[in-house]
């Protein structure tokens, strides 16, 4: 069965995590992404590789958040400002559906090549656009990263302990957040084009795509006057709701009570049933002002148990709980394994590793998600000669002149 994307073009301009992890959902739909690099690399700052792991001598193809979010894609590099590399960009607009990019608003038209200027190409050309902060408003050109993004969208305000400083999320929450979207806005733009014939430019602010995910501390202020603060692993109204120590060392399981009766079974099993007959403790709000009472007598029995045996002995007792599980053991375990979430995807230069698939499935659906990222200008005779029709010595003559560098200019 063919993919839904198959015969879908996608120039793919952006950079880092957000604009890369939503071109490779579409790859991984079958969209063939054609990554256009800028001639002085593929990252922000100077490229190492990782320590233990054998240099290549290219360390600009080994880089691991590259290769995991470049899935399945193909690269050129092209200098936008010079003459011949802006032809071979607007010659690749005029045979694609979707152009991609994540910079700041003034970069596309600094560069001359903003929506007015890609439809001259191909009417209908669907642009999608990813400002960290937005096309309008007295930041619209400030640079932003993950942390930047997390505090200005007031997520970082909302994560750290209680009393304690803010924090940002333990990933990059708002890159991946913000590609999610993005990936269903193109899919979208594409079936309304679909129907109407017409492209669009489309706009998803990253600052806007992370507020969207914490809407209720936005209403609560303006329903009670509170300011909401950061909690750690607490929960607004769930009681007990944290992460409790093992055996061993570094072990812990996490622990949810959403009811009276998966907190009565907890009591049940941790051999505390009077907790559950203390009127501190009756109802779920009542729990929730007395919760710190709570840690010690459950701490105590979790302590009696490896992670996995707690979550285990939990969940058969009806009681919410997970292992906290480090990352070598998520790779190791037979039950994600048998799940076919993990893919093992063999890059020339990194070689074998395994990689997260496409979180979902669907009926005769098989995901294109097990190709390597490109190495740096991969593609460059594939799609300059085969698809734009350069001949050999304009490419040749692009090459040695920089404008489409087979390796990484300066650094």
């Amino acid at each position: 069965m063919s993919l839904p994307l198959e015969g879908i073009r996608i120039v793919d301009m952006t950079i880092v995590i957000a604009g890369p992890v939503a071109t490779q959902v579409l790859a991984a739909l079958g969209a063939q992404v054609i990554k256009v690099e800028p001639p002085w690399g593929r990252t922000v700052g100077r490229v190492h590789s990782l320590p233990g792991v054998a240099s290549t001598g290219k360390p600009y193809n080994a880089i691991p958040s590259f290769n995991e979010v470049n899935r399945g894609k193909w690269s050129i590099s092209l200098n936008l400002q010079h003459p011949l590399g802006r032809e071979a960009f607007l010659r690749l607009v005029s045979v694609s559906d979707v152009v991609i990019e994540n910079f700041s608003p003034r970069v596309l038209p600094n560069l001359g090549l903003d929506y007015p200027v890609l439809r001259q190409y191909r009417p209908d050309i669907i642009l999608i656009s990813m400002p960290a902060l937005g096309h309008t408003g007295p930041w619209r050109n400030y640079i932003s990263f993950g942390p930047g993004t997390d505090a200005l969208a007031g997520l970082s305000s909302l994560t750290g302990y209680e009393g304690g400083q803010p924090h940002k999320p333990g990933n990059y929450y708002a890159d991946q957040n913000s590609a999610v979207h993005t990936a269903f806005a193109v899919l979208t733009a594409l079936y309304r084009r679909r129907r109407t014939g017409k492209g669009a430019h489309l706009r998803i602010a990253l600052r806007e795509a992370t507020q969207a995910v914490i809407g209720e501390f936005f209403l609560e202020p303006q329903m009670t006057g509170r300011i909401p603060t950061r909690m750690g692993n607490r929960h607004p109204w769930m009681a007990p709701h944290g992460i409790y120590p093992c055996k061993g060392q570094d072990a812990w399981v996490a622990i949810a009570c959403a009811t009276d009766q998966q907190f009565r079974s907890l009591c049940a099993l941790i051999g505390r049933p009077d907790l559950a007959q203390d009127p501190r403790c009756a109802d779920s709000l009542s729990r929730k002002r007395h919760e710190a009472l709570l840690d010690a007598p459950i701490s105590a029995w979790t302590r009696q148990h490896s992670p996995q045996e707690a979550m285990d002995i939990l969940q058969q007792a009806g009681v919410p709980a997970g292992a906290v599980f480090t990352i070598p053991q998520i790779l190791e375990n037979d039950h994600w394994r048998s799940l076919g979430f993990v893919r093992e995807v063999h890059h020339p230069e990194m070689g074998r590793a395994l990689h997260p698939g496409l979180p979902w499935r669907a009926t005769g659906l098989i995901p294109r998600d097990g190709e390597p990222a490109p190495l740096f200008a991969q593609h460059t005779s594939a799609v300059l000669g085969d698809l734009l029709g350069f001949s050999a010595e304009t490419i040749a003559q692009m090459v040695a002149q920089k404008v489409a560098p087979a390796e990484p200019v300066g650094g």
